[in-house]
């Protein structure tokens, strides 16, 4: 696939657009993109519109991630080991501590042949690690730090799981960056997690935006950052009850990530956050959507396959000026700027549970179509809490 080239040139924006008025008819009104969520309005008919600029991209390889929980060594190491065998080709570690179990959590796992992040939850937790851990971990493992010194990783997974939209979750994560940016001048290697909604082709926009506004930042702080991003999918439409819808909604998540630029893909599994945790079956699953997705659909090397994509680009621009907006506005507030983002996040928030309890937002196996067949036994857990509040999983509060 690699070696075919493409017997077409690029089609002019005006002959595009023609067409689409031709084909479409009396419905051209569908070419109008409006999001109550996202809080953004674009036409694809306008002609005087800015253009995106392009940058070069290298192509890079993603990698196939599983998560798993410094705290409980055995069962994550366990975890790990059936993942590698499974095509699992990175680990990343969550809330290493100055008691993790190292040499038990690492047991039998060749940290030289594949990606290991490791995020600690202090200096003191990366000491700890040096001081358990082989030459061999300690030489090809990645530490990450989100604040300190050795900062390098910035985390908007949860901000996305408690309901903020696409330029709040950016904006969030930049305000950050630039709170710590202030206090250093060093370049650095940057690791950022982003989670991942289920609009398809504003998240595929979400993550191009980032890199074009970790450049702005770049440029403010006169420093050269390297950006590796991760991708991590989530729990807010996902359902116990209807197992198998997971299966398509994990897939388009991991696809918009993917088709986005993302290094690191994790497909969290489905019951991850349920009473019994995560399952065999769910485990499974998660990565054969990796493997499919790299093997047979081939996306194991990208470079930008969306540039010059004029809906994706006209969202990513978008996303760029309202991500950068808000940034300065919450930069400008000092200390009232995490209640401020609170408020934001609130607000998408409640507009997510109104189209959901109004049927705006379709959900098969959790307020549309319920699954009628027998599936596994399975409740919710109590769900994380952020800035007060819990994770928004829709299945949960559905009646």
């Amino acid at each position: 696939m690699s070696k075919v080239s493409l017997p077409f040139s690029a089609t002019p924006l005006s002959s595009w657009q023609g067409q689409l008025r031709k084909e479409l008819k009396e419905n051209t009104s569908l070419l109008n993109y409006h999001s109550p969520i996202e809080a953004l309005s674009l036409s694809l008919l306008d002609l005087e519109n800015d253009q995106l600029v392009h940058a070069d991209l290298p192509a890079f390889p993603w990698k196939r991630t599983v998560n798993v929980a410094a705290t409980h060594a055995k069962q994550s190491n366990q975890i790990i080991l059936d993942a590698l065998m499974q095509g699992a080709d990175a680990i990343f570690i969550a809330n290493a501590t100055a008691q993790t179990n190292w040499p038990e959590l690492l047991s039998n796992i060749q940290t030289a042949y594949l990606s290991c992040l490791i995020e600690f939850e202090s200096y003191s937790a990366a000491e700890h690690f040096k001081q358990y851990a082989t030459p061999e971990q300690i030489s090809h493992c990645i530490a990450l730090h989100k604040d300190g010194p050795h900062f390098n990783f910035i985390s908007t997974f949860e901000l996305q799981q408690i309901g903020a939209n696409c330029s709040t979750e950016l904006a969030g994560g930049l305000l950050n960056l630039h709170q710590q940016l202030e206090q250093t001048t060093t370049d650095k290697t940057l690791y950022f997690e982003l989670g991942i909604g289920n609009e398809f082709f504003i998240e595929i926009a979400k993550f191009r935006a980032l890199r074009q506004l970790i450049k702005q930042l770049e440029e403010l702080h006169h420093i050269k950052i390297e950006i590796k991003v991760l991708a991590k999918t989530g729990f807010c439409n996902k359902s116990l009850k209807d197992p198998y819808t997971n299966l398509l909604r994990q897939a388009t998540e991991s696809l918009s990530a993917i088709m986005g630029g993302a290094h690191f893909m994790c497909i969290q599994t489905y019951d991850q956050l349920s009473t019994a945790g995560p399952s065999t079956f769910g485990q499974r699953m998660a990565l054969n959507i990796g493997n499919l997705i790299s093997e047979e659909a081939q996306l194991s090397i990208l470079k930008d396959p969306l540039q010059g994509a004029y809906l994706i680009e006209q969202l990513t621009l978008a996303l760029l000026k309202k991500s950068w907006a808000l940034l300065c506005h919450l930069d400008g507030m000092g200390q009232a700027a995490p209640e401020k983002l609170k408020e934001a996040i609130i607000q998408t928030r409640n507009i997510r549970l109104e189209q959901f309890h109004s049927g705006a937002n379709t959900l098969i196996g959790i307020n549309a179509f319920m699954n009628e067949f027998d599936s596994p036994k399975a409740e919710w857990a109590e769900s994380p809490t952020v800035l007060g509040l819990p994770y928004l999983i829709l299945e949960k509060i559905a009646v």
